[in-house]
């Protein structure tokens, strides 16, 4: 399985090649065994990714919440891939995030709402698929399985397994037993795609916002297999060199920084 961190800001000169960027935007591109994907997890910055023909390299998406740092490019994507005539597009996610975008973003107030237009030909625009919450599902050749996170708005992770590896995309959200009940219940599992949003210091911050600190990270990761690789992103840009040096000074093996604009491959 190979996942793909997309970058969501310009770049600038640095002395090393392998030198940090920022990350105010989510969005991961999966590709797994036997031919499944390429699925996006969240479209935070996957309509910037390149021309149309690039965005429909992407045929479907899953939201793990509707907060706008995993969303805001969500229109760009949908607008390229139906200048490919692919109507329609489909949208995954739990019932409470496909509720806040009628509501609050595809209205005809911030965009036009695609779900009611539909081509010459007759096709809708744009189609919702609910994914459950309650059992897994089968989406882009993985199956998936949801899991609530610690979030102050409906948020769910996903493990995703492509039937010789698995991978647990654990969302926004700060310290949860579900997550690892998840990883627990998922025998292929080798990685957690887990947030860092706020150093230590920000801790009062990160337990209202529903978000991690390197220290509470430390207190999760008590909770994790030992030879489970744990790649951390979701660090915020004004705060990234900081989080950064707690991560590395915590000397854990498990952890890796996930880069903007980096793949990764898990097997």
């Amino acid at each position: 399985m190979k996942i793909r961190l997309l970058p969501s800001a310009f770049t600038r000169s640095y002395p090393d090649s392998v030198a940090p960027t920022a990350q105010p935007l989510t969005s991961f591109v999966v590709k797994g065994a036997r031919g499944a994907g390429p699925l996006a997890i969240d479209a935070g910055s996957l309509g910037l990714v390149g021309e149309a023909d690039h965005m429909g390299c992407v045929r479907e998406v899953l939201l793990t919440h509707a907060h706008i740092d995993h969303i805001a490019t969500l229109p760009m994507w949908i607008e390229g891939v139906l200048s490919l005539d692919r109507a329609p597009v489909r949208i995954h996610g739990t019932r409470e995030t496909i509720a806040a975008l009628r509501a609050h973003l595809f209205n005809d107030v911030l965009y036009p709402n695609f779900e009611q237009l539909s081509d010459s030909r007759g096709r809708q625009l744009l189609e919702y698929g609910e994914v459950p919450t309650d059992s897994s599902f089968s989406l882009a050749g993985f199956t998936i399985q949801a899991f609530q996170t610690n979030h102050p708005i409906p948020t769910h992770g996903y493990a995703l397994d492509d039937g010789d590896n698995a991978v647990v995309f654990a969302a926004d959200g700060g310290p949860s037993d579900a997550l690892w009940n998840a990883v627990r219940s998922c025998p292929r599992v080798r990685a957690v795609v887990l947030e860092t949003s706020f150093p230590d210091a920000l801790l009062h911050i990160a337990e209202g916002s529903g978000h991690m600190t390197p220290a509470l990270l430390r207190a999760e990761l008590e909770k994790a297999p030992k030879d489970l690789r744990i790649l951390v992103c979701h660090l915020k840009p004004a705060h990234r060199e900081g989080i950064t040096r707690l991560l590395k000074a915590a000397r854990d093996p498990r952890i890796e920084l996930f880069l903007p604009g980096t793949q990764v491959e898990i097997r």
